[in-house]
């Protein structure tokens, strides 16, 4: 599992294998930092699904305070809004959760 800000990825999915297989991209929405323990365990949830179901996929991480209006617009193949609330930027998560919404992106919240 990685991250990324390729334009495949900013797709909804990335290239897995030099563009065999695409991997869906999901965002986690969160301003902690890599070390908190909150951080840690929704990658590492992530990891476990991922590799429970035997599928690649590619993680973008987006602290709010780097929300652009691109990824409001196309917020991957799923969203995850992450521990740690108040958000830096709360107008700008609260736009990728409506965008999510709108395009029947799924959608988690923690």
């Amino acid at each position: 599992m990685g991250r990324t800000t390729s334009s495949a990825a900013k797709s909804g999915f990335a290239a897995v294998d030099a563009g065999r297989m695409q991997a869906p991209v999901i965002t986690v929405l969160i301003d902690l930092a890599p070390d908190h323990a909150y951080y840690v365990a929704t990658l590492a949830a992530l990891d476990h699904a991922s590799r429970s179901l035997n599928t690649a996929v590619e993680v973008r991480i987006v602290p709010t305070d780097t929300i652009t209006s691109q990824l409001i617009g196309n917020p991957g193949a799923a969203v995850v809004v992450g521990p740690g609330s108040p958000y830096r930027n709360r107008e700008g998560a609260l736009d990728i959760i409506r965008s999510a919404r709108e395009k029947g992106i799924p959608l988690v919240g923690t």
